[in-house]
């Protein structure tokens, strides 16, 4: 039995050591900022500030100040409700990690917000995992290819302004990931600290603004050092703390073959480390062991975030405040709208509703979103209309008309795939209608689509599942009809976390005060989320 045991205890350890390994190896800081909170975890230098703190922070910050530019007035009148909805709460934990006057902002960001932030720093941080750029150095400002680098990050920034034009905000998230790892790069793995710097290098993304006399190819730039901790291994040149150094370099690594004389990345996952001039000067964490010029990582990350900060602000400025918030994935309200003739109570009702929600909207603090509204009858569906404008949503609305049909079912699963597919994740979806999905053989691929962008569907439906003949305006015979004919709008309701409401066509406008109350609700649900506090600490004495 011990030695049945001492096996087992062997094979862990075994297996514990190579997982180790593996992980050091995915969270080798060879190719720029530890790139995400793992990795700091696996090198033991929690202090460190990786690339996903670092783009996480920045998109929050530039967020939230953006909000608060935008609404500045209707910020002021948030911020005092919040302030004094607190009062009542004496126990001091309400704000352990959120600033009072953070909040407001924040409650406001939705999940929509931190999805797509997360979208950004993942993208960022896979530059050092994905094959096609974790051995490029041009993607991490590694080998002295400067100008490369400089024109990559050049390429990006055009790449996400031709993406947000062109509302491909996805695509925009994921490129902005991978401009921002570059650029963070930049100082954590050349001698811009190292030179006295104090400020960032506009150059890099502005060509109008002064360069850096660059090192030569075949000129060295380090001297060798035997030590973990590699002080004084730039020569005068390329360092100098009063900032009179005058020549911008980078390190090599393992992937890059080193000229004699010039300086490494460095660390214990860098062999070219030993190879002259022996070291290197990365700063890409605090750890001596990974990071020979560990003593000033936190300059270079500030200066990294400083960095991130402007780059951020020259996407706002570049294509307005109101798009920017959009590449942080706001997301749509949208209406399904049956168009058959027994529905003219219902569009009377969506518009109504959609005309109190924008006016909601507009008198609020939050930012409006996309609108969209897909029509749908037998055989048609579709078109999409999208609108930024809530007025010109209304317009849609206003000119959506309730005419022929009377027979069911309707194409109504086609279109809910349609607005599934045209709407950013998590937002809201409401159908309104009196008849079954003809298409019932979409559901499976509405449901997948529906789990996948995590967006709420509700049915607002204007006949009793019970009766199993009904008569039609248009057409005025009896048809029979499946008791359970409503069953898909139930599940995929409940599965997207939405609701299925049965109602008549005189209630209808009441009923239908459900898609501001979902809205209402998400949000106190979301507020008293970011705050970490229990509901019950709310309630005043």
């Amino acid at each position: 039995m011990f030695q049945e045991q001492g096996a087992i205890s062997r094979c862990q350890r075994q297996a514990c050591w190579f997982m180790m390994a593996y992980f050091l190896l995915l969270a080798s800081p060879s190719k720029g900022f530890l790139p995400n909170f793992w990795s700091k975890v696996l090198t033991l230098s929690l202090d460190s500030h990786t690339h996903q703190y670092i783009t996480e922070q920045a998109i929050l910050n530039i967020t939230t100040e953006v909000l608060r530019g935008t609404t500045k007035h209707k910020e002021d009148h948030a911020e005092e409700e919040v302030r004094s909805s607190c009062r009542c709460y004496k126990s001091g934990r309400l704000f352990q990690h959120t600033p009072p006057d953070f909040i407001p902002s924040q409650a406001r960001l939705g999940r929509s917000f931190w999805r797509a932030m997360k979208e950004v720093s993942i993208s960022n941080a896979n530059m050092d995992f994905m094959m096609s750029t974790k051995f490029n150095p041009v993607y991490h400002f590694d080998a002295e290819a400067i100008d490369d680098s400089i024109l990559m990050l050049r390429r990006f920034w055009t790449q996400i302004v031709l993406s947000v034009r062109a509302k491909e905000y996805e695509s925009a998230r994921f490129t902005l990931g991978q401009l921002l790892h570059t650029l963070q790069d930049f100082y954590s793995h050349s001698n811009w600290v190292e030179m006295g710097k104090k400020s960032i290098y506009l150059h890099l993304l502005q060509p109008e603004e002064p360069s850096e006399t660059q090192n030569q190819m075949n000129t060295p730039t380090c001297v060798d050092c035997f030590t973990p901790t590699c002080r004084n291994n730039l020569l005068p040149a390329l360092a100098n703390p009063q900032g009179n150094a005058h020549l911008l370099t980078t390190g090599y690594d393992s992937y890059s073959k080193k000229p004699k004389g010039k300086c490494s990345h460095g660390g214990i996952m860098d062999r070219s480390q030993y190879l002259s001039a022996r070291g290197g000067i990365n700063k890409d964490s605090t750890s001596p062991l990974f990071s020979p010029h560990h003593y000033l990582h936190m300059e270079a990350a500030k200066m990294a975030t400083n960095a991130t900060l402007s780059l951020l602000r020259d996407l706002k400025d570049t294509v307005g405040p109101e798009v920017f918030l959009k590449v942080k994935q706001v997301p749509a309200l949208v209406f399904v709208m049956d168009t058959t003739g027994s529905m003219f109570e219902e569009i009377t009702a969506a518009r109504l509703r959609a005309h109190s929600i924008i006016q909601n909207r507009a008198n609020g603090t939050e930012h409006p979103g996309t609108f969209l509204l897909v029509p749908f009858h037998d055989p048609g569906f579709g078109p999409v209309y999208e609108a930024d404008d809530p007025n010109q949503f209304m317009e849609f609305l206003e000119n959506l008309m309730a005419l022929g049909g009377g027979d069911e079912p309707e194409m109504s699963l086609s279109a809910i795939q349609l607005a599934l597919t045209h709407s950013p994740p998590l937002s809201e979806i409401f159908v309104f209608t009196d008849a079954s999905a003809k298409d019932d053989y979409l559901f499976d691929a509405v449901k997948a689509l529906a789990l996948e962008k995590q967006s709420k569907i509700t049915f607002l439906l204007t006949e009793d599942p019970s009766h199993t003949t009904r008569v039609r305006r248009k057409r005025r015979s009896k048809d029979s009809l499946s008791p359970d004919r409503f069953a898909l709008y139930s599940s995929l309701s409940s599965l997207s976390g939405g609701m299925t409401i049965f109602t008549t066509n005189s209630d209808i406008h009441r009923v239908s005060a459900v898609v501001e109350d979902n809205i209402a609700v998400n949000k106190v649900q979301l507020l008293l989320h970011l705050m970490g506090i229990n509901i019950l600490h709310l309630l005043c004495t």
